[in-house]
């Protein structure tokens, strides 16, 4: 006969199970006294740096864009370049 194995959700209500049961042995000492306040410290989890990066490199991608269009332009006006089909 083959052995049983656990599916995911035995596991995780094992593991539930388990951490409450440490939470209840654990010794929490009862203290009356109240603490003094803290100035709680911030901290930004949803950082958006990956958004800011993206923006950085469509602009540049953009001002080269428009960089090569406006060289090309001169270059056809001054007809340094001569396309067959294009005038200007």
């Amino acid at each position: 006969m083959s052995k049983h194995k656990k599916t995911r959700k035995e596991k995780i209500i094992a593991d539930y199970r388990h951490q409450v049961y440490i939470l209840k042995n654990k010794d929490i000492p009862f203290n009356n006294s109240i603490p003094a306040p803290t100035t709680p410290v911030y901290e930004n989890p949803y950082s958006n740096t990956h958004i800011l990066k993206d923006i950085t490199k469509t602009g540049i991608l953009t001002c080269f864009i428009v960089a090569a269009q406006i060289i090309l332009f001169f270059l056809l006006t001054r007809h340094i370049i001569i396309f067959p089909f294009v005038k200007y």
